[in-house]
């Protein structure tokens, strides 16, 4: 049976100590240990998010340090600012390093009034070696302010590698928060890696739901330095075999060969002679994606078609061009030996589909020299880029319906936010106002703007619809309106990943990843639609707990079950495991007063209604538009009751109080 050692470091105290977990016995991974401890012992649903008792738990899966590519994924487990529950974020490769330490885990609690670094490096003979390594609040802010040329999240990346790692002859990795953490609630924990004596241009991230705020505003913590010279592939013959044995059994074929066929679409996809979610997802989903603000709902498939090929011409094309064309591909992996090499890097940056769009094509801007920069300020900051991207596009909206003045949100001018009317030229334009937001959110450079970054999208609409009253009426839209997000409680949300799908702000426990179905359909029955969202929610939450990339999905869903059982030596019913786990997070947002609620934004009925009259089903479209709340009832009604949660008592127990 294999056992999780995790460290429990203590910022308030520079304590720290070791504590086992074996495999099994309810617990299967990284995720299953967050949830009770949060649940259990640290019960951080009755304390704020800016709690020292909303612990950040991160760590690896039972399979890292086997030769599983993809397998050694760091998942973080905290409370998130923005959903107000219990969240999972993930980051690519870390845990090839992190392993080196000995350990399987790390639990960060504890507040250090003074911004702390902790490092964390195993020895070869198991020791392990812990250091606290305080920074002034001044010196951190100057580091974000610049160090050899970066700025933000790389710049404090590399004075780590510079000054506190020094020459290490054993692999180390960093994970950093940028000034976003400190300044919103978006911030994110960001990984940089090293080629020579600076920066690769892989940067991987866990930004979603604000666990780098957790771990900055909550503890004090701006980063970890990990590593060793620990021999961690001491167990791993054994676990390759398996893996080989359970692959051939499963598939009929090598593992490798399996593992190759399921990434294609993250390689490359001959086929459309492109790869990576960034060069497939614009050619697969065409003008099926959201751009402007998700407006582009509202358009005819022509109007729509114009406006992806704008988009196609002057951003896509140039990538494919020097990323899949030229003859020296530069794509690498996330730090760790893996056949995908899904990071594709164009002129320095690291594109993926949704971060581009985010800060693309939602926001009204098509170059790709912009958007690339836009990618890279959002990194540097440290802040979430899909956030970012549906903050900026409610605020370009809000300000060319003429519910905002450009000077209420410290822009300088109008953005150009019509899609029918939309040119190229215009796309400087938005770029030079969206750095001003991004910007402008860290710097808190507006009231309005200081109230988004510290509240969130929801309560900061909210709060708009009671300070512009008249506006409201006079346009007949309140400033929540404009957001398509999952709602909770009575000011938290959950803005979607960049689909036209409505899984993606289903009321599922937890919102803001792929735990749902998000293909654009929706089907008649609420009933059917639950549970292929449960079927989804299942496997994707497998996989996460498992440390395994979700790009290996295909391999990986078909095979855990087997390598469970080798593992720990008996049979796991791994549906019923996930109901467990994922039932214990849906009760967690109970006690925290964060349990789904009916859409609420109009923009977020449109998305959906939309897409019913999209895919010719115009019955439904209509029974959404006069009904969609007894969809959305029933739709989390059968969800909750499969967690085991009666969504009437839930209901009760998370009301607002008088």
């Amino acid at each position: 049976m294999s056992v999780f050692r995790v460290l429990v470091v203590d910022a308030a105290s520079r304590n720290y100590r070791v504590e086992e977990q074996n495999i099994g016995s309810g617990i299967l991974g990284i995720i299953d240990y967050g949830v009770r401890l949060h649940v259990d012992k640290y019960k951080s649903y009755e304390v704020s998010v800016d709690s020292p008792r909303n612990v950040v738990v991160a760590g690896c899966g039972p399979f890292a340090g086997a030769r599983v590519f993809g397998g050694h994924r760091m998942v973080f487990v905290f409370r998130s600012p923005e959903t107000m529950g219990l969240h999972v974020s993930t980051l690519g490769g870390a845990c090839y390093q992190f392993m080196r330490t000995g350990l399987r885990g790390l639990v960060v609690e504890g507040w250090s009034e003074e911004p702390v670094i902790i490092k964390v490096l195993g020895k070869r003979d198991g020791r392990i070696d812990v250091d606290f390594i305080g920074v002034s609040w001044e010196k951190l802010w100057n580091i974000w302010g610049g160090f050899e040329g970066y700025r933000g999240t790389s710049a404090l990346a590399l004075y780590l590698y510079r000054e506190v790692v020094g020459g290490a002859e054993f692999p180390v990795r960093v994970a950093v928060v940028g000034p976003a953490a400190a300044r919103t609630m978006f911030g994110g924990i960001f990984s940089y890696m090293v080629e020579g004596e600076w920066l690769s241009p892989v940067v991987d991230s866990a930004s979603r739901a604000g666990g780098g705020s957790v771990l900055l505003r909550a503890h004090g913590v701006a980063g970890i330095v990990f590593g060793g010279d620990y021999d961690f592939t001491r167990e791993a013959p054994t676990i390759n075999k398996m893996i080989e044995d359970v692959t051939r059994e499963v598939f009929g074929k090598p593992y490798a060969v399996v593992a190759r066929s399921v990434t294609t679409k993250y390689r490359f996809d001959e086929k459309l002679g492109t790869g990576g979610t960034f060069g497939v997802n614009y050619v697969h989903y065409r003008d099926m994606l959201p751009f402007f603000g998700y407006n582009t709902v509202y358009l005819s498939k022509a109007a729509r078609l114009r406006i992806l090929d704008i988009i196609l011409e002057h951003l896509w094309k140039l990538v494919q061009r020097e990323v899949f064309e030229a003859p020296e591909k530069p794509w690498r992996t996330c730090g760790e030996p893996c056949i995908a090499a899904c990071k594709k890097i164009w002129r320095g940056v690291k594109i993926d589909y949704e971060p581009s769009n985010a800060l693309g094509g939602l926001v009204g801007v098509v170059k790709a020299d912009q958007v690339a920069d836009l990618i890279r300020l959002a990194d540097d900051l440290g802040i979430d880029a899909i956030e970012a991207g549906h903050i900026i596009s409610w605020i370009f909206d809000a300000v060319h319906r003429g519910m905002l003045l450009p000077e209420e949100v410290g822009l300088g001018q109008r953005p150009f936010f019509d899609p029918l009317s939309y040119t190229v030229d215009q796309s400087d334009v938005n770029y030079e106002l969206a750095k001003q937001v991004l910007e402008g959110l860290v710097e808190h450079r507006s009231e309005i703007l200081k109230l988004v970054a510290e509240k969130g999208l929801r309560k900061a609409s909210l709060e708009l619809n009671k300070r512009f009253e008249s506006r409201t009426r006079m346009y007949g839209l309140g400033f929540h309106d404009l957001i398509v997000c999952a709602p909770y409680g009575d000011e938290a949300y959950m803005t979607p990943n960049l689909y036209w799908a409505p899984g993606l702000i289903a009321p599922i426990p937890v919102p803001g990843r792929y735990w749902s179905y998000y293909s654009p359909a929706i089907p008649r029955d609420p009933r059917e639609f639950a549970e292929v969202i449960i079927n989804r929610m299942v496997n994707e939450y497998l996989v996460d707990n498992a440390g395994t990339c979700r790009f290996y999905r295909k391999w990986t869903e078909k095979v855990l079950e087997k390598l469970y059982e080798g593992l720990v030596g008996e049979k796991i019913d791994l549906v019923s495991h996930a109901r467990r786990v994922l039932g214990s997070i849906a009760r967690y947002r109970v006690l925290a007063g964060a349990v789904p609620r009916p859409w609420d934004s109009k923009k977020s009925i449109d998305m959906i209604v939309s897409l019913a009259a999209e895919l010719g089903d115009k019955e439904l479209a209509e029974q959404l538009y006069r009904a969609h709340r007894e969809y959305w009832e029933k739709l989390y009604k059968h969800i909750w009751s499969w967690l085991g949660v009666i969504p009437e008592e839930a209901e009760e127990a998370s009301a607002p109080t008088a």
